[in-house]
Formats: structure tokens, sequence, C-alpha cells
């Protein structure tokens, strides 16, 4: 197929794409065709190897020798981890970075994303100028990319909105490879964190206190679910609701892993009041610090603190007395 050269489309503005990818080889170049076969072609894609051991380096070099577009960043590099992967990859983009898309190396982003999300991101811009980031729906699919629920956020039951910070601590709404941020966000956020549960979640956390989050229901991305990264969480089968219903039973009993992900959460959280300190108020100071010592805490104390920071999630009511049962 003829690579069309990124300045085919004059008045279209040039986007850049990072995209770290671990062991990737099953996925990483369909992902990479998606990108190609956008009806936008005017982008450059960088991308880091996180030390891959499957083949990953060879695929990706191929493909950067025969798209100009493509740039390697470190292919074969050390293996930093999904959110320092990202933070390098971000820190390093050229001064000329405006917009910005992340990307994962196990999804499909649909011919149109890159169009659509640009098209909103003008008008959010041209209502309100300054830091935003933006992000959309995606369908969710099995290993060979079939449908098996249109919609991420009705299968999880998420409200992409509103996103105040007291809520976005506790639950990230924007999925990584839908989120483009313009260049006034992006040096809010950087650098990411050692701490940052994920970058995704970093970026949201940093939007909804300095910038915008402005949520597109246009699915743009194709969310492949396969062996790697399954778990009980993100079980596909059946109606949305009988989903929604599974997961919230199982949470009853997955203590662990609740208090992980809320160790995780107030992880980042501190990490957040520690690099933001001098611009939060004192009452967003006292909810963070309070939220960041709940892993420190007695079994007592940590089910009254979570009330009391009133942090029951919008992911239904077998979910919300999950996190209180066993906080």
């Amino acid at each position: 197929m003829a690579l069309r050269a990124p300045g085919a489309q004059m008045s279209a503005p040039c986007v850049d794409i990072v995209l770290s990818v671990y062991n990737g080889a099953p996925w990483v170049e369909e992902q990479i065709q998606s990108i190609q076969t956008q009806t936008h072609d005017a982008w450059r894609l960088w991308v880091r190897d996180d030390g891959s051991e499957d083949g990953t380096a060879q695929i990706l070099r191929r493909m950067a020798d025969a798209d100009h577009r493509i740039r390697l960043r470190t292919p074969g590099g050390e293996r930093m981890g999904r959110a320092r992967s990202f933070s390098t990859l971000l820190e390093d983009l050229p001064e000329d970075a405006r917009l910005i898309f992340t990307a994962d190396a196990d999804d499909s982003w649909l011919p149109s994303k890159i169009e659509v999300s640009l098209n909103e991101m003008r008008e959010a811009e041209g209502e309100a100028p300054g830091p935003i980031l933006l992000h959309t729906d995606l369908a969710v699919t099995d290993a060979r990319l079939e449908v098996l629920h249109d919609s991420l956020w009705s299968f999880l039951g998420i409200e992409p909105e509103p996103t105040p910070l007291r809520r976005i601590m506790v639950q990230n709404v924007a999925t990584g490879p839908t989120v483009l941020v313009n260049r006034e966000m992006l040096d809010l956020i950087l650098p990411i964190p050692p701490e940052a549960a994920s970058q995704d979640w970093w970026m949201a956390l940093v939007a909804c206190r300095f910038g915008r989050i402005v949520a597109l229901d246009d699915v743009t991305v194709l969310y492949r679910r396969h062996g790697g990264n399954v778990t009980g969480e993100y079980e596909v089968e059946g109606p949305a609701w009988r989903a929604r219903l599974r997961r919230g039973v199982g949470a009853l009993g997955r203590t662990g892993k609740l208090r992980r992900e809320m160790a995780q959460a107030a992880t980042q959280a501190a990490a957040f009041l520690d690099r933001y300190n001098p611009q939060l108020t004192d009452a967003e100071c006292a909810m963070l610090r309070d939220f960041a010592e709940i892993p420190h805490l007695g079994t007592l104390a940590r089910k009254v603190r979570v009330l009391r920071l009133r942090m029951l999630r919008e992911h239904g009511v077998l979910r919300n007395l999950a996190l209180v049962l066993r906080a």
C-alpha cells in the first residue's frame, strides 16, 4: 500500500502520537497499521520499546524503515514500566508538538479517530482556550477485534462527567488510547512521576484541577481484550448489566485487589499533593492528605475515612458496598 506523505493535507495540522510497547508482538503491527490508514494522515508516531523480549523491536524497526513518520526512541531500551516509559516519550517530543495522542499497542484505531478528535479539540479551544484533555468512548472487542460491547462506558457503568478532583483522585475516567491533549495541558502534566498509577490517570488528575476534561461520546478505538490483559474486572460475555452485576458481586470477595487499587490511588494522590501543593486550596490539600493516609490506617479507621471522604465510585451499589466493607 502506498503511503501518503505527512504534508498531503496542507491545511491539516500535524499531530504527534506516542506509543510505549512491552511484548506487543502479536498486536503492535495491526495497531500501527490502523494509524497509517487514518483519514487524517499528517502525523508523527513516536514509539518506545520498553524492553520487550518477544520480537517487538524487530517489528518496530521494520515498520519505521518503511514509513518515515514512525520514529523509534531507544529501541530495545531498558524496562522502565508503563508510566515512566510514556513520560519519557512525552518529555522527548519536539517543541513544535502541539496536539498529542497516546496509544496502546494492543488496540486498533477507527479510521476517523484523529479527525474526529481534532474537530472536537478545535471546538473546545474555540470556546475556552487553555489546557485541555479530550477523551472518547471505546468499543470492547475480543482478541480478533470482534465487537462484544459497543461502549466501554456503558459496559463499565461509567459516567464520564462530572470530573471534580474528589472523584478523579479515586476513579480514572480517561482511557489512554483515546486521550488527546494540547500543548498547554502537556506542559502541566510532565514529568509523570513514578508513583502514578498509570499515565492516563495522572493526566486526568492534572486536567481536572488545572485544565478541562472534554468527553466525546463517539467510539474511536477498538479496545481489545485478550489473554494478556483480561481480568475478572473486565469479563465481557453477556449483556452489560449482567457483566456489571458479576463484577460487583465479585468485588465483595476481592479484598486484596481492592486494597491494592486503593493503595495505588493513594500513592498517586500523595505525589500529586507533593507536586502541586502551592497551587491547591487548603481544603484540597487536606482531602488529598487524608486520602493518601488511608493505606496506613487500621481497618476501622480506613472504613471511617472512606465514608468521610465520600469516596464511593460510580461503579454501582455492590462495588460501593465492597469498597466500604473491604477497605
